[in-house]
């Protein structure tokens, strides 16, 4: 005996064909709950992310507060530190500094031009020689390479000098003149001049003038003289001096 297929499968009722239907309201219901349980289980792992994120960020700013005190307590000590330093070099730098301006002073000193200005306090002649010397007192000096002694200045040091002389005379003789001689390793002159005068005595003034540049040397005598014993001067410090500039 042979039976169908058909007959030993069950018989299902009718509008139901392949297996039992479901209710689709259901299965839309069913999605949404997973959704909306997926949804807050993904919230909470992000706010439990964030709170431990949070947390190791207030950990992170505490240690930087206590790290960054500690460096400011252990900064004031090198701070003053160097501040004190800094004072230090300051103070050194000054004293550095006068020490030069004392040296330069000393250096200009040793360096310092000498000058000689003199003028005439009186005149005495000399009979013997006929001539009339000068007595001099500086009216303007600087420096130490000349030494003036009554009527000679002595030289203290060699170098290069200007010479300038003058003398007013108040005279009737016919000529009147001066010299200027220096006495070292012997007796020379260095200049001389010489002058007409008038033979009316209220017009007899006239000057002598002279100068030039001479190598003097240490221990030199310098003197001015007039070649005439008498001579009647003017010795007014405008119309008669005697002065030397090293050069």
């Amino acid at each position: 005996l042979v039976m169908s297929p058909s007959l030993l499968s069950p018989r299902l009722p009718p509008g139901q064909i392949g297996g039992p239907s479901r209710d689709p309201a259901l299965s839309v219901s069913l999605w949404l709950s997973w959704g909306t349980a997926l949804g807050v289980a993904a919230c909470a792992v992000a706010l439990l992310t964030q709170q431990a994120e949070l947390q190791t960020l207030r950990g992170e700013v505490a240690q930087l507060k206590r790290n960054g005190g500690s460096h400011q307590k252990g900064d004031r000590q090198p701070v003053l530190i160097l501040h004190k330093q800094g004072t230090d070099e300051l103070k050194e730098e000054e004293m550095s500094r006068r020490k030069r301006e004392v040296f330069t002073q000393e250096h200009q000193h040793k360096r310092k031009r000498s000058v000689l200005h003199l003028i005439p306090i009186n005149s005495t002649s000399r009979e013997d020689s006929d001539v009339t010397e000068i007595m001099w007192e500086p009216a303007l000096r600087h420096g130490g390479g000349l030494e003036p002694q009554g009527h000679v200045v002595g030289v203290r040091e060699t170098g290069m000098y200007l010479l300038y002389s003058q003398v007013l005379f108040h005279d009737v003789t016919f000529t009147m003149g001066q010299v200027v001689y220096r006495e070292g390793q012997g007796r020379e002159i260095l200049s001389r001049c010489v002058c007409s005068m008038p033979s009316n005595l209220h017009q007899a003034y006239n000057s002598c003038y002279t100068a030039g540049v001479f190598q003097l040397y240490q221990g030199d005598i310098l003197s001015l003289t007039i070649p005439r014993a008498g001579a009647k001067l003017d010795l007014t410090p405008h119309g008669t001096f005697l002065g030397l500039v090293k050069l």
